[in-house]
């Protein structure tokens, strides 16, 4: 399997990214942005993100805190999350030089969803698991991308969903649902990242039942250059009330695997992309 250029992963001018979370531009995308700026090429893009579930009450290490859905708690959780993210962003794309919306849906532990048993703090979910809520925000999802993917020379990314975080899935399953909806009518370019550090802590069971979700829908897989180790020094720098020490080995584990995969020296990312027939 080839390592593909930076230049060629997303040939798209225009990369508008659904990030469920207030990190996952740094996880999904930090490798991939990292590589574009070290090739001198990050001003050939114009990146728009989409915050989805930003109503967060979660910080890292809060115990009992992280089930107390108030609005105040949810004052501080977002309030703090939204400045860390900002200030990622800016180191990481450069300041003024993205666009920045917020979509305004509840995370998962505003809608009282359970944590999973898990090294990590988060709740997972597939469509077995929904509730009257998560179907109405994949309804919602599903009009928003529909809305971006009338756009042309413009590249949508979503999350691949790894170790199944509900919110993760809900993102994925709007865009993969619209993708072959539209099929060939669409104008945007549908891709589909993995998401860290997920991909390094994922039983065999979950990478499974990815590969079925990327062999049903026949996406192709875009390896290219990854910088973990920057990654990780930008999420402890930047997300100190959301990351863990587990993040680090999640990161670097699935960048080895993907390394040894490709039969490369050097840290390794996926991205996939959906071809419509």
């Amino acid at each position: 399997m080839a390592v593909f250029p930076i230049s060629q992963v997303i040939p798209e001018k225009n990369i508008v990214v659904f990030a469920p979370h207030f990190d996952d531009v740094l996880f999904m995308l930090g490798g991939y942005i990292l590589e574009l700026r070290e090739k001198k090429l990050l001003d050939t893009k114009k990146f728009h993100i989409l915050l989805l579930f930003p109503r967060s009450n979660y910080l890292a290490r809060t115990g009992d805190g992280n089930r107390d859905t108030s609005l105040e708690r949810q004052k501080l959780a977002t309030g703090i999350r939204l400045l860390e993210d900002m200030d990622c962003l800016d180191e990481l794309l450069g300041e003024f030089n993205y666009r920045y919306e917020l979509a305004g849906e509840k995370e998962c532990f505003t809608r009282a969803k359970a944590f999973a048993d898990s090294e990590m703090e988060y709740p997972c979910g597939r469509y077995e698991d929904f509730a009257e809520d998560d179907w109405a925000i994949l309804d919602r999802l599903k009009t928003r991308v529909g809305h971006w993917a009338k756009k042309q020379d413009t590249a949508l990314v979503f999350p691949l969903g790894i170790k199944e975080h509900i919110d993760h899935f809900i993102t994925r399953e709007a865009g993969i649902i619209t993708a072959r909806e539209m099929g060939v009518t669409a104008l945007a370019t549908f891709y589909f990242q993995e998401d860290k550090p997920y991909g390094g802590l994922a039983s065999q069971e979950e990478l499974n039942r990815v590969d079925t979700f990327i062999k049903d829908n026949k996406l192709a897989s875009e390896i290219y250059r990854h910088h973990p180790e920057e990654v990780i020094r930008l999420a402890f720098k930047h997300y100190t009330s959301q990351v863990e020490e587990v993040y680090k080995k999640g990161i670097r584990e699935r960048s080895n695997f993907l390394s040894k995969t490709v039969g490369k020296n050097y840290p390794c990312d996926r991205m996939l992309k959906f071809i419509p027939i």
